[in-house]
C-alpha cells in the first residue's frame, strides 16, 4: 500500500470510523490511487467524520505499523447529506458494501468518482434519496462488468416502458443533469417504489463476486 514510505497524501473520503478504547480511532478510507484502506490513529479530528471528502496526509511513526494523521484538508463536508435519516442510512449502506466487496488496498479511481457524484445527488434535497441509491449501485456493477443489458433486464423484471426509459435517462445523465431532471414533475405513471426495487435488484449482482 505505502511501498515502505513514511508519508502518503491522497484525495478521498472517510467511509466509516470506530472508536477503540478511550483515545484510539479506527478509520476506513477510500483513497485515490490507494483504494480502501484502514488506519488506526489517536489524532483524527472532527473533520474525519464519515462521508467527508478531503486530502488526507499521514505519517508513519518509527518502528510502528500504525499511520498517524498529519493533516486533513476538507474539500467537501457533504453536510447536506446528513439532512435526514434516509440519506445517512443510504450512504452508510454504500460504505458497508464498499468495505465488503472492494479488494483491500486496490485502487479504483473510477468507482471513487462515481461514489462522489452520487453522494452529491444524495445531498440534493430535490432528488429523492432512492434515486442515487439505485444509480450508484448500477454504475458500480457496470464499471465492474457485472451489469446486464439495462433494458432487457428491467423488462424481464416487469418494469414498464416509461420506467425503463427513466432509468436509462438517469444513467446517461451527469449528476447535474439528474438534478435538472428532478426539478420538474416526473411522469405520474412511474411507480413510487421503482428505484427501491431497482436498487435491490442491482445489489444482487455484487453478491456474485
Amino acid at each position: 500500500m505505502f511501498n515502505g514510505e513514511d508519508f502518503i497524501t491522497a484525495k478521498g473520503v472517510t467511509l466509516s470510523r470506530e472508536f477503540s478504547g478511550e483515545n484510539n480511532l479506527w478509520v476506513r478510507l477510500f483513497l485515490q490511487g490507494e483504494g480502501v484502506v484502514s488506519l488506526s490513529s489517536k489524532n483524527f479530528r472532527g473533520d474525519s467524520e464519515p462521508f467527508v471528502w478531503a486530502i488526507y496526509s499521514f505519517r508513519k511513526k518509527s518502528r510502528s505499523a500504525k499511520y498517524f494523521v498529519s493533516d486533513i484538508e476538507v474539500k467537501d463536508d457533504m453536510l447536506a447529506l446528513r439532512r435526514s435519516r434516509e440519506t445517512i442510512l443510504t450512504a452508510s449502506k454504500w460504505s458497508k458494501l464498499l468495505a465488503k466487496y472492494m479488494p483491500h488496498e486496490q485502487p479504483d479511481d473510477e468507482l471513487l468518482a462515481v461514489l462522489y457524484w452520487n453522494m452529491k445527488l444524495l445531498a440534493t434535497p430535490s432528488v429523492p434519496y432512492h434515486v442515487p441509491d439505485w444509480r450508484f449501485l448500477w454504475q458500480w456493477i457496470e464499471l465492474w462488468g457485472l451489469a446486464p443489458d439495462i433494458v432487457g433486464f428491467h423488462k424481464a423484471n416487469s418494469f414498464s416502458d416509461n420506467e425503463i426509459r427513466l432509468l436509462v435517462q438517469i444513467i446517461s445523465l451527469s449528476a447535474k443533469g439528474v438534478i435538472r431532471l428532478f426539478a420538474r414533475p416526473i411522469d405520474t405513471t412511474i411507480r413510487e417504489n421503482i428505484f427501491i426495487v431497482a436498487a435491490k435488484l442491482a445489489a444482487k449482482f455484487l453478491c456474485q463476486i
